[in-house]
């Protein structure tokens, strides 16, 4: 038996309140000022900041782990002998959130800077050309201190225990410190996300960079499906917070 590598792992920030409830009130605005067609396919989600995404599962853990916690814990209570190929992502996906909570117990918040200069936008794909499902209507975030400590403790988390190193490459082939990998093509820059779409019409004249804030919430969800169509069957694993 294997983990999938199909399904996949983000870790978010949550902006705090009532920041978090003001930025899902411009969402449903984004979602209802388009017409109905359009609207089935802008789905909703928690307002977030992706620390780390779209990590396949099989990456951050492994059967032989599950196992050993299986036979010394009592998170779960099922034996993996007769667990079902999901029950076993299940499990393994628990198991990276305790590792996740203990990385980042005591932390302290995680600062978020907009570059208001940048504003608000939609990133082409550059290979199809069409704007980019998931970087229609966003803000970037700056890479400050704060932040990418906290990308670096997340990456740590995830994938000390399975000893992998990891290498990439931007859009011009050029090798790129290895946690350049969490910030996603075609932008490769970690942002804030309003809403998700193809249209890059959609972005009202009025929506502006959220303000800065300090994120003292983290919750680890499933994102799989990777899909404008797959958002709806998003779902969450489990929260923590960091103070």
């Amino acid at each position: 038996m294997q983990l999938s590598n199909s399904k996949r792992l983000s870790l978010w920030l949550l902006p705090p309140d009532p920041l978090r409830t003001t930025l899902s009130s411009v969402q449903s605005d984004i979602i209802s000022n388009h017409p109905p067609a359009k609207c089935r396919c802008l789905p909703r989600f928690i307002p977030h900041v992706t620390i780390v995404g779209g990590v396949p599962i099989s990456e951050c853990c492994t059967v032989e782990e599950v196992m050993r916690c299986n036979n010394n814990h009592s998170y779960s209570n099922s034996n993996i002998n007769n667990n079902t190929v999901d029950s076993v992502d299940e499990d393994a996906a628990h198991i990276v959130l305790r590792r996740l909570q203990s990385a980042f117990r005591s932390h302290g918040g995680i600062t978020c800077n907009f570059n208001r200069e940048r504003g608000v936008f939609a990133v082409q794909n550059d290979r199809t050309g069409m704007v980019q499902w998931n970087q229609s209507c966003l803000s970037i975030i700056e890479r400050g201190a704060s932040f990418m400590n906290a990308i670096q403790v997340a990456d740590t988390a995830l994938f000390s225990t399975m000893g992998a190193t990891f290498t990439c490459s931007n859009s011009e082939g050029q090798l790129l410190p290895a946690i350049e990998r969490h910030f996603k093509p075609p932008l490769f820059e970690p942002h804030y996300s309003f809403a998700y779409g193809n249209d890059a019409h959609r972005i009202p004249d009025m929506v502006e960079c959220p303000p800065s804030f300090t994120g003292v919430e983290m919750v680890l969800m499933w994102t799989h499906p990777s899909s404008l169509e797959g958002v709806t069957e998003w779902r969450e694993i489990g929260r923590f917070t960091l103070v």
